[in-house]
């Protein structure tokens, strides 16, 4: 027993010394071997090759360490790139790959060689992390990437990152060694609809500018993206309007275009139409420029689920559109994991390697919730299938880099790439002093919630099997172990929402989650009155029991006000947090006890906090899974998409209010002007249904005014015969308080 003891130790002794040997460097390397020499940091560089590479690797060579001084030990760092005398020791060692390069340290001396100037930028960012350490190993490193586009795109429904974000954002792309980043806001009016034949403000011109040339001095391509398909006449005028906002960005400095054509219905659709545009943009201003990045486009069938095996849409882009222009692809829907085969899918038809639009982390379509889990579900074996991997971020931008930093990792090296590790990495960046406090929030707040997707994430993913433990036990009256583990995490949670909303390390990022931080700490306390109400009951004890519900119930109710007043302009109103797990755990054991409390003393205690009876009803797959909200006690709201909605012929939906109310006024915005084809409905409190008619409010508005008449109710259908291509921005009634 004792040996085994003393081999353990031996083992973790060894590991740790290992551990200290390996600096944390990300994206991982390729390949990475450490010798045994361990140096204390240099005070100073000598360093070669400063005259033959580019300004921006200069200035950061300059600014590693100080410059070589009298009284200064120093070392001697020779930087460059292929063919440059500073490294040419060492050219046979550089790999033959865009973006790769080769660092080493050894008997006092670093080389940093890149393949290429970018390889050499990537080989300076990561002697940056090695120079972060106390102590340096003697170690060799031999790295490239393995997608050749990664980075950000910048797609999402709401507001759009401002100026400084912006700047900040792009420094963290680059040292992330990612290289491409497409600026295409939905909500930037000078992108897409109604402004984009129109030239930015000066202000806002000269704010593009700025992006574009810190881009470019991070290693990153900036891409502006225009969105003309709303409202395109397929006309010359048009096509030369894009040409010329495509030249007034050239003036600002951007070198790299994209066509969006995505979430758009009617004439701006037709794939004839685009190929015949976007071929006309490449051969007549993109190859024209000579110093312009290859065009990329995104389709309007973007996902497979809407791919019609009867349409002709994809192979039209595979077989007309040029070759060099990249189509981007979100995958076998809008909001998806990638497989091997699913890029195999839709190579075949497009004839080239798809670039990839990953829908994560945005939370455009469940704004409520805060997307901050590990980074997993896409495939290790999808580097050689696809030519580009970006993802779309949430609006807040600092809470994304969580993603960001793994998804930089997981482009890097796919095979080598760990989501825990990685998960645990980025969040220690982002808040070093804290981490523990971002952590816990961070796994409580992973979900999406119900959504039109379908999309799900994992969730307390430590503390669930403690936590169905004891429920199962609590519910079947039995005695669990797990009681301590469930109260202490209960406790963690109110510290670490009081230390996050105080926290001043990272102040971008407090200011972005400090609407959640109150609600995740009155989750909490929730739960440590739920725990004390459970102790109550085992204990007997009536008076204590009466005291935790009384407070379980202020807590809910102030949980409810709190959603209701916060994030409430937001298309899925509210602030959700542990919603997957946490909440649910509550209310369950909250419901079991005082259910058992009034069997047991002929009681009549509340069991539940339910301020919404409400569901949807519908055969139209888009909409059958849209969330359904109450505010300020008088308002039913379904939640908004953002995506064209496809409603089938003869497809309805239905809102139920679980009991007759008066309702004081419907309003729906489908975003069409006609709407002859949809039949509404709604039922009253005899369950008898009646054809009610709408009225064109504005533009695309219409409204029915029930005049206090109590439904139980609303159908909406689709009696025009065929399928309709519309949105759903808006969908609410309005009932008595």
């Amino acid at each position: 027993m004792k040996r085994a003891i003393l081999i353990c130790s031996v083992v973790l002794l060894c590991s740790s010394y290992i551990w200290a040997q390996n600096p944390l460097i990300s994206p991982t390397p390729q390949q990475c071997t450490t010798g045994e020499r361990v140096y204390s940091l240099p005070e100073s560089f000598l360093i070669n090759g400063l005259n033959e590479t580019d300004s921006t690797n200069r200035s950061i060579a300059e600014n590693l360490l100080p410059p070589k001084s009298k009284g200064k030990k120093y070392w001697r760092l020779s930087i460059g790139e292929r063919g440059d005398r500073s490294v040419r020791k060492v050219a046979n060692k550089i790999p033959k790959k865009a973006e790769g390069y080769y660092l080493r340290v050894k008997d006092e001396e670093i080389v940093v060689a890149g393949n290429d100037e970018r390889g050499t930028l990537y080989g300076l960012h990561t002697l940056q992390q090695i120079l972060k350490q106390k102590e340096i190993p003697s170690i060799e490193i031999t790295d490239y990437p393995d997608v050749p586009l990664r980075g950000i795109v910048e797609g999402y429904y709401g507001t759009p990152m401002d100026f400084p974000t912006h700047l900040r954002m792009l420094k963290y792309y680059g040292m992330n060694k990612m290289n491409v980043y497409l600026y295409g806001p939905k909500d930037d009016p000078y992108h897409s609809s109604p402004n984009w034949r129109k030239p930015y403000p000066p202000k806002e011109a000269g704010e593009i500018r700025e992006m574009a040339r810190i881009a470019k001095i991070n290693g990153i391509d900036f891409v502006w993206a225009i969105h003309p398909g709303k409202d395109i006449r397929w006309n010359e005028a048009d096509r030369d309007s894009v040409i010329q906002k495509f030249e007034s960005m050239y003036q600002l400095g951007v070198r790299a275009f994209a066509v969006f054509f995505d979430d758009i219905s009617g004439e701006g659709a037709k794939a004839d139409k685009q190929v015949e545009l976007l071929n006309y943009i490449d051969d007549h201003f993109v190859k024209a420029k000579k110093d312009v990045k290859p065009l990329i486009m995104c389709p309007t069938v973007y996902n497979k689920s809407w791919s019609d095996p009867k349409s002709s849409y994809l192979s039209t882009l595979g077989e007309k559109l040029n070759q060099d222009i990249s189509i981007m692809w979100t995958g076998n829907s809008v909001i998806c994991n990638i497989q091997p085969e699913d890029m195999d899918w839709i190579n075949v038809r497009i004839k080239r390697k798809a670039f990839v639009w990953w829908n994560y982390p945005v939370n455009d379509y469940v704004t409520d919730h805060l997307l901050l889990g590990p980074v997993y579900g896409n495939s290790k074996e999808i580097a050689d299938k696809l030519s580009g991997f970006v993802s779309n971020p949430m609006e807040q931008a600092e809470a994304s880099k969580i993603a960001i930093y793994s998804i930089a990792d997981y482009t890097w090296n796919m095979k080598a790439f760990d989501s825990d590790k990685s998960w645990n990495n980025s969040i220690k960046e982002l808040l070093s002093t804290n981490a523990d406090a971002l952590r816990l929030f961070a796994e409580h707040n992973a979900d999406t919630g119900p959504n039109a997707h379908l999309f799900s994430r994992e969730e307390s993913v430590r503390i669930k099997p403690a936590m169905d433990d004891f429920l199962n036990n609590a519910l079947d009256n039995a005695v669990s172990f797990k009681e301590g583990a469930v109260l202490n995490e209960f406790e963690n949670i109110i510290v670490a929402a009081d230390i996050l909303m105080a926290d001043q390390e990272n102040p971008y990022l407090r200011d972005e989650l400090m609407d959640w931080y109150p609600q995740f700490k009155l989750l909490g306390e929730m739960g440590v009155e739920v725990m004390n109400l459970y102790k109550a009951w085992q204990d007997q004890y009536q008076d204590g029991f009466l005291k935790s519900y009384r407070h379980l119930r202020a807590l809910q109710y102030l949980s409810y006000k709190y959603d209701q007043e916060i994030n409430a302009n937001a298309s899925q109103p509210g602030i959700k947090t542990g919603s997957k797990v946490l909440r649910p755990f509550v209310d369950k054991l909250f419901f079991h006890l005082v259910n058992e409390y009034n069997h047991r003393f002929g009681a009549n205690l509340a069991t539940t906090l339910n301020y919404s009876h409400f569901r949807l009803e519908s055969d139209v797959a888009q909409l059958k899974n849209l969330a359904v909200t109450l505010r300020n006690e008088n308002k039913i709201s379904v939640s908004a998409l953002n995506e064209v909605l496809k409603w089938n012929e003869n497809g309805s939906m239905t809102l139920a209010l679980g009991k007759a109310v008066p309702a004081v006024e419907f309003r729906i915005d489908l975003g069409k002007t006609d709407l002859g084809w949809l039949k509404l409905e709604m039922q009253d409190e005899n369950d008898s249904w009646e054809t009610v008619g709408l009225t064109q409010v504005w533009s695309t508005v219409y409204r029915s005014k029930p005049n206090d008449v109590k439904v139980k109710a609303i159908r909406l259908s689709n009696i025009s015969g065929k399928l309709q291509e519309c949105y759903l921005k808006t969908c609410y009634l309005l009932i008595k308080k």
